[in-house]
């Protein structure tokens, strides 16, 4: 979050040195519909390589032929388009978003988790309805990985950045999960240190 200034300036820096083509935004638009709404990679994938020809940095373009990727099984090759993403755009919490998301489908938490939080540092103010989803990815992993206190921290970190109903549902879906492991594994550890402590004896 501490960056968020720094990245609503490098925006707005960016939004005037690029003159919009319409024709792209027409088809990036009609690639994002296809791909979200109607499920056809084919059509997405043929739309967003023409928007690739015309710029060969489209940051959008770049993320979202890497997310069609990664949905029709190219796993290397998404990677490869969010690198290119972040590679063009150095900020762009999206991009980090879905490499993250990527990863973490291939059991690449700890690198999943490196991105995740490079996302969530890159937040600007377009990219605040990213943050629900990021902080969920970022728990998640934490979970997985049995890192409890980061989870518990995370989780605390997301109630006080996130709107209400969206840390809500974040809390009902992790709090439990999180305490009661978190307890689990502090019993196991002092159990393990009671042992330890009769084997000194």
């Amino acid at each position: 979050m501490r960056n968020t200034v720094n990245n609503i300036n490098a925006d707005k820096e960016r939004a005037v040195k690029r003159v919009y083509n319409l024709r792209v935004e027409k088809l990036i638009r009609e690639a994002n519909d296809n791909f979200v709404y109607y499920r056809d990679y084919e059509k997405a994938l043929e739309q967003v390589n023409e928007v690739l020809s015309i710029e060969h940095d489209h940051i959008k373009a770049l993320i979202l032929k890497g997310d069609i990727l990664f949905c029709i099984d190219r796993d290397k090759e998404a990677l490869e388009y969010f690198d290119k993403a972040i590679n063009a755009d150095p900020g762009s919490a999206e991009a980090y978003g879905s490499k993250a998301g990527t990863l973490d489908i291939l059991g690449h938490q700890k690198e999943a988790l490196t991105c995740c939080q490079k996302a969530l540092d890159n937040i600007s103010l377009k990219d605040r309805e990213l943050l629900p989803a990021l902080y969920d990815q970022k728990i998640a992993i934490l979970v997985r990985m049995k890192r409890f206190e980061e989870a518990r921290e995370s989780l605390k970190d997301c109630m006080k950045n996130l709107k209400d109903e969206d840390a809500g549902y974040l809390v009902s879906c992790y709090q439990d999960l999180i305490e009661a492991s978190y307890r689990e594994k502090k019993k196991k550890l002092e159990k393990v240190s009671k042992m330890s402590l009769r084997l000194v004896y």
